[in-house]
């Protein structure tokens, strides 16, 4: 695990002390995309303070959340009642998720291009990727996305949504990406 990422975001969330923020756009705007069925799984990886897996636990999905913080993880799995399924300190560029084991993952705010094949291989096959990142407002441009990139990121799924809006007056944005593995992968 990279010590200095973690440390980094031990730090920031260890005074956060804030109500748990609402869960991205690109989910809470988009419901209607979400499979439907019994015992479907679903991923919030970087998962942050775990908005968008409480969100997807209140609609019947077994969550698992998961971060490189584990002072934001130990945050979580201290909240009663526990609804997530699974909540674990993960370095996912190191221990990336298994292939075909999630029928949703969302990402937000988080940016690692050489995890996106594994991300892509972790749908099972029906399942549906949700992910949000920055296009415009960050100090790192490593952070960044380019124009169109998240498409090209992604480009085995079949695309269901995809926005990528102007610089807000805060000079922010963020691409949102909704998209499908086929079922027949």
């Amino acid at each position: 695990m990279s010590k200095e990422i973690a440390s980094k975001w031990n730090a920031r969330y260890a005074y956060s002390g804030k109500p748990l923020p609402p869960p991205a756009q690109v989910l809470s705007r988009a419901e209607q995309w979400l499979p439907k069925g019994d015992s479907l799984s679903a991923l919030d990886l970087a998962c942050g303070r775990a908005a968008n897996a409480y969100f997807l636990a209140s609609r019947g999905f077994r969550t698992t959340a998961w971060d490189i913080s584990e002072t934001v993880i130990n945050e979580i799995s201290s909240r009663q009642p526990q609804v997530l399924a699974d909540i674990a300190v993960r370095d996912v560029a190191e221990q990336p998720p298994m292939a075909s084991s999630f029928d949703v993952i969302v990402v937000t705010r988080f940016l690692s291009r050489e995890l996106c094949p594994a991300i892509q291989a972790a749908l099972k096959p029906g399942g549906v990727l949700f992910y949000q990142t920055f296009t415009h407002g960050l100090s790192n441009k490593d952070y960044l996305l380019a124009d169109n990139e998240l498409l090209s990121l992604f480009k085995g799924l079949h695309l269901l949504e995809y926005q990528e809006p102007e610089p807000d007056e805060s000079g922010k944005a963020e691409a949102r990406l909704i998209a499908r593995r086929s079922m027949h992968d």
